[in-house]
């Protein structure tokens, strides 16, 4: 990585997490993802991309609402695909559906089809998108919208793999519940 690339990497995070006291937008880039897994040694979580522009995330979003809140916000990653120069809308949409307790990453990269690669190799952008992590991170990819019932298995299923473990992890704020 450049010099470059790197200052404007630490400008773009310190300008994301100042913009905005109630949310937190990290600076998705290339190995973000590594990030996301490492800091969730062990743990099963849902990572969630979606756009303001996509109809069909926004429902997502309410579905959400409805059930974060039985969970440790740790299980649910979002990562906004939206340009990160419309930071503030995204900042706003995560407000509305009141997710700012999530952990919420932007794209942050002049090029999304290098971070579409990152994330997976066999995604060519289509939204929502989901992956499935269980807590060895073997993953589930699922393209298009999820219902509500998958969504509960899959979070009652992490309910049940975190209330059997004991473990915390201060950098996510995990506790056993």
């Amino acid at each position: 990585m450049n010099i470059k690339r790197l200052i404007s990497g630490v400008l773009l995070a310190i300008w994301i997490s100042t913009s905005s006291a109630d949310v937190t937008l990290k600076p998705f880039q290339e190995n973000s993802l590594q990030q996301i897994t490492d800091d969730r040694k062990n743990q099963p979580f849902l990572l969630l991309l979606w756009s303001i522009d996509c109809p069909p995330c926004l429902k997502e979003l309410a579905q959400l609402q409805q059930l974060h809140n039985q969970f440790s916000a740790s299980s649910l990653v979002l990562v906004s695909t939206d340009d990160v120069q419309i930071a503030d809308s995204v900042e706003k949409t995560i407000k509305d559906f009141q997710l700012e307790k999530l952990d919420n990453w932007i794209f942050s990269e002049s090029i999304p089809e290098r971070l579409r690669y990152a994330i997976d190799p066999a995604w060519y952008g289509e939204l929502p998108r989901a992956y499935f992590y269980d807590a060895s991170h073997q993953r589930k990819p699922h393209s298009g919208s999820l219902n509500t019932v998958t969504l509960n298995k899959w979070l009652n299923k992490t309910r049940d793999y975190l209330s059997s473990e004991t473990f915390s992890n201060p950098a996510l704020n995990v506790v056993k519940k």
